[in-house]
């Protein structure tokens, strides 16, 4: 999957986002449950923020911008790096998304 990496003033990436094409909404909860160390907290299909999940106490989220955009927005609730977004945007690269079906 094509990944667009949002950079910190340090060149880490601090977030990144997803094409929505081919990406339905239940794929892109598949992904986030493989995630290792996951735990989905909320997933909302219908409105812009779709998924939050935490992994090791940090909170994620994966949010649709205007409701209605070519990219999903993925990073941390609280803007900033972190360790933990190396593994989430592994996961999201290994993703083989085809509407609701996802290979990895």
């Amino acid at each position: 999957m094509r990944i667009h990496d949002i950079l910190d003033e340090q060149g880490r990436v601090q977030a990144f986002e997803v094409p929505t094409f081919f990406l339905d909404r239940g794929a892109l909860r598949k992904i986030v449950q493989a995630i290792p160390g996951a735990t989905v907290v909320a997933y909302r299909p219908y409105k812009e923020r779709l998924c939050e999940f935490k992994i090791g106490g940090v909170a994620y989220l994966v949010h649709e911008p205007f409701g209605e955009s070519a990219r999903y927005w993925v990073g941390p609730v609280e803007a900033g790096w972190s360790p933990h977004l190396a593994v989430i945007r592994e996961t999201f690269a290994r993703a083989r998304p085809f509407l609701w079906f996802v290979r990895f």
